[in-house]
């Protein structure tokens, strides 16, 4: 009951009832049930990362909406990044993208990443393993990092892996390799068919998280470095290291 002796009573008590009235109804669960998901909303909280435009790791709306069959089972195993669970509905999908959501707290993580995203071409394997182990480094150093979906890891590789290819083609472009230039070329603008792009983000457009490809293709296809640096500044796909020549890191 709202304060008789609160001035503000007045105007603060309608809302307050009308929040009451709108909460949704509460459905038991035992004890068990309720430790175990408050272990996932734990696991599961947010924290400061490189700048993506769209999800970054599954957040703990998300994880409660996550299918929890063979806890037990995972449990009692060796522990491993793989948790077998899957985002239950479209929003979970949307929010933490598609796949099975990796625990990247696990001690076989680097390994799982690099098998999860091993159909994903880099133009040399110096470029895969700095990019393979940015990603290691930045999803599990967190004390409690968050569960992270294959689809995510994914798409960002895909990222990397593009800055790289772009660097190798700005590279030919300087030194006049036209085989070289065409053969990255070649690779770049084919990436939008790559089931790691296509199946996570197939629109390319708006906010979605790899927008800004189209604009690094009419890059390409015009020979324009500058443009190309443009279009890939903007995302966190150029870790340092991967594209020197377009003076985005170090080499």
């Amino acid at each position: 009951m709202e304060s008789e002796t609160d001035p503000d009573a007045a105007w603060w008590g309608p809302y307050s009832q009308a929040v009451r009235r709108a909460a949704p109804p509460t459905v038991d669960i035992d004890s068990h049930a309720q430790a175990e998901l408050w272990l996932q909303i734990d696991a599961a909280v947010l924290r400061p990362k490189a700048q993506r435009f769209g999800w970054r790791t599954v957040a703990a709306g998300v994880v409660a909406a996550l299918t929890l069959g063979g806890v037990g089972t995972a449990a009692a195993a060796v522990w491993s990044a793989h948790t077998g669970r899957q985002a239950a509905d479209a929003e979970g999908i949307e929010l933490g993208g598609p796949g099975e959501r990796l625990d990247p707290a696990a001690p076989d993580f680097a390994t799982v990443l690099e098998t999860t995203t091993a159909d994903i071409r880099f133009p040399d394997q110096q470029s895969r393993d700095r990019a393979l182990a940015w990603e290691t480094d930045d999803l599990s150093s967190d004390p409690q990092p968050a569960l992270v979906s294959t689809g995510a890891v994914r798409l960002w590789t895909s990222g990397h892996a593009l800055c790289a290819w772009s660097n190798t083609w700005a590279a030919a472009l300087r030194r006049n390799d036209d085989l070289g230039a065409s053969r990255a070329a070649a690779v770049i603008l084919g990436a939008r068919t790559w089931s790691s792009i296509r199946d996570t983000d197939p629109d390319l457009s708006g906010e979605s998280e790899f927008a800004w490809l189209p604009r690094l293709e009419r890059a390409v296809r015009t020979s324009d470095p500058n443009a190309a640096r443009t279009a890939l500044v903007a995302n966190s796909s150029c870790l340092p290291g991967l594209a020197p020549e377009l003076g985005l890191g170090p080499s």
